[in-house]
């Protein structure tokens, strides 16, 4: 088990991540797939791996209402990004 400053520095270095990294490359393949795009392997990929992580962290994040707001947006983010995607995917193949 963490101690709490434990959680808050693992917490910390992860939204770190998200902000500097993840969420700024989500947006950047959000507007490609608005724009009709699919994904590739290396996003599919990266998606894969940040979903484990979040997975990974739900147990600290539960006890930290303060970040399940950032965590929910990046769920709706990615949600958004897979559905675009998956609809022009299906429009490549028809």
């Amino acid at each position: 088990m963490y101690s709490s400053d434990d959680e808050i520095g693992i917490i910390t270095a992860f939204v770190e991540q998200l902000e500097e990294q993840s969420i700024p490359r989500a947006l950047a393949v959000k507007k490609r797939v608005e724009d009709g795009d699919t994904l590739n392997e290396i996003e599919i990929m990266h998606f894969e791996q940040m979903l484990s992580e979040a997975s990974t962290m739900m147990p600290l994040l539960k006890h930290h209402p303060e970040y399940q707001k950032l965590i929910a947006e990046l769920a709706n983010l990615y949600n958004e990004i897979s559905e675009r995607a998956l609809h022009n995917q299906m429009n490549v193949k028809t």
